[in-house]
């Protein structure tokens, strides 16, 4: 009985040790390319090359500053500020502090300027988490808050799809929910910024802590569908020309960074969600994922790829490793990055190049606060 308690407990650790091992190489892949791609983006004179695109942009700074935090390398850091302090000229030369994205189409059936999240999420997180660890940035912070804190929202829980950025008024009716993912990507807005100026304007960090509790509580959570799914809209609908797949994935992203940049929300109700989505992930999206050949996600719609496919589908089998590495689940990540990590764009200044990036350095973090190196 002892030398079968004895052979059991080895086989346990040594499965414990494959696993960890395998995690701490996954690490040091991810790492060693997203830190290749961020030194092909610089100069000789150590600037970083013009990025084409606000969410490229916003997602580049955010991998410098998590490489910077990695690797203690002061470039990284250096590189970051500059890339946030890019944003943040363009964004306070405009009237409303969003930035213009598109042309975009009212109900009225007029021409308007359109900026807003998931975009616009996504750099005034970035601006207000690196913001908080450099010296003397008090007033920048402050203003990234107060642009979040204006931007058009509605107290039953979800901000405005997007707006014209000449006007500050909201393309559809602020009666109207918006898409899941655009809420989700201003809830991590609002949150990292709510802490960054929690000692700099009390009242201010309490109006954005407020609006993302009552987002994520009240709207984006109670959304779910009981398989992990959420659709397109926090209403239900999944619109024929959306891959509402990678929708999803830009949802999970959002949140996954939320815990990863903001503190106070590891609480049963968001883990749990958390869980059933990376369920959802795990058994309905990485089947259809190269080089898995499993069937279509049952949840697809007319715009989604039958397969994901390398290096068509390059973003969407970063997200998912993503949440996979989030869920503890390296070894399909692994197996999914194995087939696109050939492919990672390194050098590409556009959103092919920050799209891979930005997910390597979460999943870096990631794994070595779960043990690595």
């Amino acid at each position: 009985m002892r030398l079968q308690l004895i052979a059991t407990f080895s086989a346990v650790f040594l499965t414990v040790s494959a696993l960890a091992d395998g995690a701490a190489s996954l690490r040091a892949d991810l790492l060693a390319a997203t830190t290749k791609h961020l030194n092909a983006l610089l100069g000789p004179d150590g600037k970083v090359v013009a990025l084409k695109g606000k969410s490229s942009a916003a997602d580049t700074a955010q991998a410098y500053f998590l490489a910077y935090e990695l690797t203690g390398e002061q470039k990284y850091r250096a590189a970051a500020v500059q890339v946030a302090d890019g944003i943040l000229k363009d964004m306070r030369a405009t009237k409303f502090g969003v930035l213009y994205i598109k042309e975009k189409e009212n109900p009225a059936g007029e021409k308007v300027a359109g900026g807003g999240p998931p975009a616009f999420g996504w750099y005034t997180a970035t601006l207000s988490y690196i913001y908080r660890r450099e010296r003397g940035r008090d007033a920048d912070l402050k203003y990234v808050a107060g642009v979040i804190d204006a931007f058009p929202w509605n107290e039953q829980g979800w901000w405005s799809a997007d707006i014209d950025v000449n006007t500050g008024v909201s393309k559809q009716p602020l009666s109207k929910p918006s898409p899941v993912n655009k809420n989700a990507s201003l809830v991590l807005a609002a949150a990292v910024a709510a802490e960054s100026i929690k000692e700099i304007d009390p009242a201010l960090s309490a109006r954005l802590k407020h609006k993302a509790d009552q987002c994520l509580y009240k709207q984006i959570i109670p959304a779910q569908q009981p398989d992990g799914f959420w659709h397109y809209g926090l209403s239900g609908n999944d619109p024929g020309n959306k891959d509402v797949i990678g929708y999803f994935m830009v949802t999970m992203n959002a949140l996954i960074q939320l815990r990863q940049l903001a503190t106070g929300y590891d609480d049963p109700a968001l883990t749990a969600a958390m869980a059933k989505a990376s369920t959802f992930a795990r058994t309905c999206i990485a089947p259809m994922t190269e080089p898995n050949t499993g069937p279509p996600c049952a949840r697809r719609t007319g715009s989604t790829p039958t397969r994901y496919l390398m290096p068509r589908d390059l973003k969407r089998a970063f997200a998912l490793a993503l949440v996979l590495v989030n869920n503890g689940d390296a070894d399909e990540a692994a197996r999914i990055l194995g087939h696109a990590m050939p492919h990672f764009p390194y050098g590409n200044p556009g959103e092919d190049g920050a799209h891979a990036a930005a997910p390597s350095a979460i999943m870096s973090r990631l794994l070595t606060r779960a043990g690595g190196p």
